[in-house]
């Protein structure tokens, strides 16, 4: 049985400049061509649309009950993007007392710009989130603090990531320990405005190095 191949389709894979029109790419045998040149992210990489933001120093998770979540990103209200969480990661960096816990993601609407007494956001320190377009020097909008936020309302618990640590003895024990981290998958979108914050289920001395990875992209009239 034959194809009839023009109705929107090309046989094979395109090469298109900036802007062109283009045809669905398929197979000699009819079949849809579906492939991750760059891997998940790598079209979103390639067009300096993803950051990644780590802490400056391995520190302790607070506990998502209080006023001082972090590490946190937020999306300032006057940002005119939409910032897209793929995926936070965290590496142990030094052993405390040991303890049984679990991470979180929580969330606050209404932040506003501004930083200070009565604002939202009330201390906030900041660090530069790199594009992984390295060289390019791309600045996002959206801001990244490892530590050092508080807030005049207590952020919400969003998400149970589903993880957390077991630590027993000392790092000079011998153990395993894991490596942990969590794609959003699109799970999570920050407008204007908002913000999300890590958090541990329980206080813990144990120190992490944590890693946020987002997208940002122009923010549409309406979502």
């Amino acid at each position: 049985m034959s194809i009839n191949l023009d109705y929107g389709f090309q046989e094979g894979l395109q090469t298109l400049g900036p802007g062109a029109n283009a045809f669905g790419s398929v197979g000699s045998f009819g079949n849809l061509l579906t492939s991750e040149l760059y891997g998940e992210f790598g079209e979103l990489t390639r067009r300096g649309l993803v950051f990644t933001a780590t802490v400056a120093a391995a520190a302790a998770v607070p506990v998502n009950t209080t006023l001082t979540n972090a590490p946190c990103l937020w999306n300032p209200a006057s940002s005119g993007k939409i910032c897209i969480p793929l995926r936070v990661s965290l590496s142990l960096g030094a052993i405390g007392t040991p303890i049984l816990n679990g991470f979180t993601i929580s969330y606050l609407t209404n932040t506003g710009d501004n930083i200070g007494t009565g604002a939202p956001v009330v201390t906030f320190t900041a660090i530069a989130p790199v594009c992984t377009l390295l060289g390019k020097g791309i600045t996002p909008k959206t801001k990244f603090a490892g530590a050092v936020v508080t807030y005049t309302t207590q952020p919400a618990k969003l998400l149970d990531l589903g993880f957390g640590h077991h630590l027993e003895g000392s790092a000079a024990s011998g153990q395993l320990y894991s490596q942990f981290h969590h794609d959003f998958k699109g799970s999570v979108i920050m407008p204007p405005g908002t913000l999300i914050a890590f958090g541990s289920t329980i206080a813990t001395s144990t120190t992490y190095w944590t890693t946020f990875t987002f997208a940002e992209i122009p923010a549409p009239g309406v979502l």
